[in-house]
């Protein structure tokens, strides 16, 4: 497989990229230069992701994937594409192919997305808008082909990251690979299937030399029921790696979405105040309006009459004291009293002779009580009815609330509040759109598989067991050979046996081939050890890897001893073994190409390691990692192509320039 173009429009930080990562037979490397964050790692990712597909389970992702530059210039296109052109083989015939990916944002705020995948012309096809048979046919094609060429599981090992490389020393991930892949990737898988093949003919005629037709039909039976069982568990074994390896792709994504997950409720909670908020400032708006119109409607006394109280105060005091006094003054006499006097002085009057029969006592009584003290003057206020008087009284005795300081505070607070209502808003809109955004169908997706697992791995065993027992039975049907010859059984019994030992055979090639590239990589590579190391020894059984290391005075090299830059070297080391001695021929692509190595391990790696280690190997580094005036020359003769990558701050995007940070690739 060879890397040929790559194309990335609107993603993260390229707008519009098309780098050429061609290279000759004799000059392997493609140097890629660039600051730090100047776009190396998206670079490095846009490639897996046009060959494998990126993650971008919902509107949020999205939008973190799209071009920022663009978006800040209102430029921004609700679509993102990656297309990678590479040539590879297939049954033997070399091919050329376009891989397209593409995600759109559509007005409902959904993701569409789509793949196309253009071989010498034939196009293969599928999206979220095909029918699942359409996308089933396609896809399987699309991923037929890639997995000629490089499988995804494989991938992590041939396009990584130099920085976290050691880690793998310390994780099962790599022996999990080898465990799911080695017989492919080292070429043993098809001798197993000729000695399955082999022992299947053998056993056919094994059937037809057994005499007795009962026997003949039950052992014929018990064979059928063992093809069976063993195809059972292959493909339970395929189906349960096939489901471990997608769950290992999702993990790192559906860690994220357990902690979102268990984030949701919080993001409710904020929500849910925030919605009160808008509510509780609603309802105190409302009632601000009902006082406000209450408020004007009384004016008068809630605000003028206090006013003009507290004008007059003092003169109306004054004349409720002179209306005080004249009441005090015109007290009202005793009635009885008056009617004695009013009845002696007529009994005087009458004994004097005088005639008063037309004279009523009653009526001068009344007279005398209605007259005024001749004492006192009248004031001039006398006019003043009782009603007049008692609102003088209450305008100066009442207390009269004036409530508009308190709503004037009211309106104060509400002004301030609705000031933060578009604030409240766009926070409530962004925690709307984390919630309805988010997809946790992958989450599901990967408990599901679990589960799969669980019952898979129940039924391997089951399996295992019925084989076992399928298989004792089958040997007491063991036959002692007929006297006259049977060239075609004796042909399928070495068969089989020769098929057997020709992948024991090639599995111990493969393993000493792979013991004698490490050994000698190491001496070259390892600066810690360089020339000291007498051996490496790989387990028996390569489908369960594991390696070590032994020092010429024969004590044994402890990889858990080693420090993080020889552990970066000891498995850049075993991946270049094992890539040359697999079937597959995959480019190799290295971000942080020196990681964490000293400079004794960098000048090793330089001179020994990168020039041979692909027939296509893509370096991704900075300026402080491979040096352009002391390291370039040493790699010159190597590169086919370089470029350098540069960031604008401003504009907030990469392009590429010609050369590795001015230095230029001469065509010869």
């Amino acid at each position: 497989m060879l890397l040929q173009r790559i194309k990335a429009h609107n993603y993260r930080t390229y707008l519009d990229l098309d780098l050429d990562l061609t290279v000759s037979a004799n000059k392997p490397l493609v140097l890629i230069g660039g600051a730090n964050g100047g776009g190396k790692s998206t670079l490095f990712d846009a490639i897996a992701g046009a060959l494998y597909g990126l993650q971008i389970p919902d509107v949020e992702t999205f939008i973190r994937e799209v071009n920022a530059g663009a978006y800040a210039a209102g430029k921004a296109e609700q679509t993102i594409e990656l297309e990678l052109w590479f040539s590879g083989q297939i049954l033997a015939q070399q091919q050329q192919y376009v891989l397209t990916r593409t995600w759109i944002l559509n007005s409902e705020s959904k993701i569409n997305w789509g793949v196309k995948l253009n071989m010498a012309g034939n196009i293969f096809a599928y999206g979220s808008a095909s029918t699942d048979k359409e996308r089933a046919i396609a896809e399987a094609q699309v991923n037929k082909i890639i997995k000629a060429n490089l499988p995804k599981e494989l991938s992590q090992y041939f396009l990584f990251d130099a920085m976290t490389a050691g880690k793998k020393l310390s994780e099962d991930q790599l022996g999990k690979v080898i465990r799911e892949n080695i017989e492919n990737v080292m070429g043993l898988r098809k001798f197993l299937d000729l000695g399955s093949a082999a022992r299947s003919v053998q056993e056919n005629w094994k059937a037809d030399r057994l005499k007795a037709k009962a026997e003949r039909e039950e052992y014929l039976k018990l064979t059928e029921q063992q093809r069976s069982d063993e195809t059972k568990l292959r493909d339970r074994i395929e189906k349960r790696d096939t489901i471990l390896g997608e769950q290992h792709t999702l993990k790192e994504l559906v860690s994220e979405l357990q902690a979102s997950r268990d984030q949701e409720g919080i993001l409710k909670h904020k929500l849910d105040s925030l919605e009160k908020q808008r509510k509780d400032l609603g309802i105190k708006e409302t009632q601000f309006r009902t006082q406000m119109d209450e408020f004007v409607k009384n004016l008068e006394p809630s605000v003028g009459l206090p006013f003009l109280a507290n004008k007059v105060r003092s003169e109306v005091l004054l004349i409720l004291e002179k209306l005080a006094e004249q009441v005090d003054s015109n007290s009202v006499v005793d009635q009885e009293l008056i009617r004695k006097w009013v009845a002696k002085i007529f009994s005087h009057l009458q004994a004097q002779g005088l005639n008063l029969d037309a004279i009523s006592q009653e009526s001068a009584v009344q007279i005398l009580l209605n007259t005024p003290s001749s004492q006192n003057e009248p004031t001039p206020f006398a006019s003043l009815e009782s009603s007049e008087r008692s609102a003088l009284d209450e305008l100066v005795h009442s207390s009269h609330n004036n409530v508009f300081p308190a709503l004037d505070l009211i309106r104060q607070e509400l002004i301030l509040a609705c000031a933060g209502i578009p604030a409240q808003q766009t926070q409530a809109e962004e925690l709307r759109a984390r919630l309805a955004g988010k997809d946790y169908s992958d989450l599901k997706r990967y408990e599901e598989l679990g589960k799969t697992v669980q019952v898979l791995e129940q039924e391997i065993d089951d399996l295992r067991t019925q084989i076992h027992e399928t298989t004792k039975k089958i040997h007491q049907y063991d036959v002692t050979p007929l006297d006259e010859p049977d060239p075609r059984f004796d042909t399928a019994c070495n068969l089989k046996a020769w098929f057997e030992e020709a992948a024991d055979e090639l599995h111990k090639s493969k393993k000493r081939r792979i013991e004698s590239i490490l050994r000698d990589d190491l001496n070259k590579n390892l600066a810690a050890y360089r020339d000291v190391i007498d051996r490496v020894e790989l387990s028996e059984n390569l489908r369960n890897l594991s390696f070590r290391i032994f020092h010429k005075a024969g004590n044994e090299i402890y990889l858990g001893q080693l420090n993080a830059a020889s552990k970066q070297v000891v498995i850049q080391v075993l991946l270049k073994a094992l890539h040359e001695s697999g079937d597959y021929d995959p480019p190799v692509m290295i971000d942080t190409v020196m990681g964490v190595l000293d400079r004794d391990s960098r000048a090793a790696i330089l001179k020994n390691y990168f020039p041979s280690l692909s027939h296509q190997t893509i370096l991704l580094s900075t300026d402080s990692e491979i040096d352009p005036e002391r390291d370039w020359k040493q790699l010159e003769p190597y590169i086919s192509k370089a470029w350098t990558l540069v960031r604008d701050r401003d504009l907030q995007m990469t392009t590429v320039a010609q050369g590795y940070f001015g230095n230029i690739v001469e065509d010869l």
